[in-house]
């Protein structure tokens, strides 16, 4: 299982020591690739296939679903998973700012005909 050590080491070499080199599309690539990994690593069987369940889920009931697992994780792991989803909500505000900003700056984010 990955350690916050070396977790930390492969934050820092992706992103720089104070994560300056960080963007939204470089952050989605090492989430991706850090998901896989963890994954694997928890030898939980395949990745999971999202299906459309008999009643849908909200994004309320998954995310309250994640942190009641989280609670169980040993310590290390969760810190990791907990980090990682912060880091991906982070980004994903980001995100959203540069998409208004760009529709401020050119006009409406609609092309027009």
């Amino acid at each position: 299982m990955l350690s916050v050590s070396e977790f930390r080491e492969l934050v820092r070499q992706e992103f720089g020591e104070r994560l300056e080199r960080a963007t939204p599309a470089n952050v989605r690539e090492f989430l991706d690739r850090m998901q896989l990994r963890l994954h694997r690593e928890a030898k939980e069987g395949p990745p999971y296939v999202i299906e459309e369940p008999s009643s849908p889920r909200t994004y309320e009931e998954i995310v309250t679903d994640f942190f009641s697992r989280a609670l169980d994780y040993p310590v290390e792991q969760a810190f990791i998973m907990l980090w990682l989803l912060a880091f991906e909500q982070h980004f994903a505000m980001l995100e959203e700012e540069y998409a208004r900003r760009f529709v401020t700056i050119f006009g409406e984010d609609e092309p027009r005909h």
